[in-house]
């Protein structure tokens, strides 16, 4: 039995787009309630000053990103091929900035991500998507790390027709086969990468410490401009950050 293939053809059924869709609306609901929830009561444990509530209350939150990833993560990769019109125009070294920057933010310091040579070239893709792709990299070998070496340097360079995104690993890391498996996601992780690659219209080259996304440049016809960074619809952790990088 081929499990990659097997993998493959599971999330591009219907029926796994029907089950993760519908589980993911269920996740979202029950996690936003919870969030709330928690919300007011840390507001209390404030009050009461109560170290104990609020390590509870923290340990609530991380229960709901390691639910939120599952859900992001499995209904990127059942939906549908994007098109350019879902896409958005972005130009790289704004991105990668930002992405260090995120990276850094959300792990607490479990893993820093040093920015290197980088291009002002603008590429259409999705940006969640392209977050989720390059966190899946930087999840998995920071989950098998050794505290404080989780070092990383993030680049870019435009190759003939397509902009090549990089994400390498300077730190040291425990072997892959001992790394913690937490999920079927981090268990398949290449298969994760090749997945999310496809889904925005790029390709993905793994190696053991090495991701390298190439992605069409945008057409030099094109009024191509940065477009100005969305507002996150879940400001509790909940990102592509968060739920990536929170809880390792």
């Amino acid at each position: 039995m081929d499990d990659k293939n097997d993998l493959a053809e599971f999330f591009m059924s219907s029926f796994a787009s029907e089950l993760i869709n519908s589980t993911e609306n269920v996740i979202r609901r029950s996690v936003s309630g919870i969030a709330a929830s928690c919300e007011s009561l840390r507001e209390s444990a404030d009050k009461k000053r109560s170290k104990q509530d609020k390590r509870l209350i923290d340990g609530i939150m991380a229960s709901c990103r390691d639910l939120m990833r599952t859900a992001q993560l499995g209904r990127a990769l059942t939906a549908e091929r994007l098109t350019d019109e879902d896409m958005c125009t972005i130009r790289a070294d704004i991105f990668l900035r930002d992405f260090a920057s995120g990276c850094e933010a959300a792990s607490k310091g479990r893993c820093t991500v040093k920015v290197g040579e980088v291009c002002p070239s603008y590429i259409r893709t999705d940006r969640e998507t392209l977050r989720f792709l390059l966190l899946s990299f930087v999840r998995r070998l920071t989950s098998g790390g050794e505290d404080g070496k989780n070092a990383f340097e993030v680049s870019c360079e435009e190759k003939l027709k397509t902009l090549n995104i990089s994400v390498r690993a300077l730190g040291t890391f425990v072997d892959e086969a001992h790394a913690g498996q937490t999920d079927i996601f981090d268990s398949h992780y290449g298969e994760v990468c090749m997945g999310f690659a496809e889904h925005i219209g790029a390709f993905a080259e793994l190696s053991d410490d090495v991701l390298t996304v190439g992605i069409p440049l945008s057409d030099g016809n094109s009024s191509a401009v940065a477009e100005a960074v969305l507002p996150e619809a879940e400001s509790s952790g909940f990102d592509p950050f968060g739920v990536m990088l929170g809880n390792i």
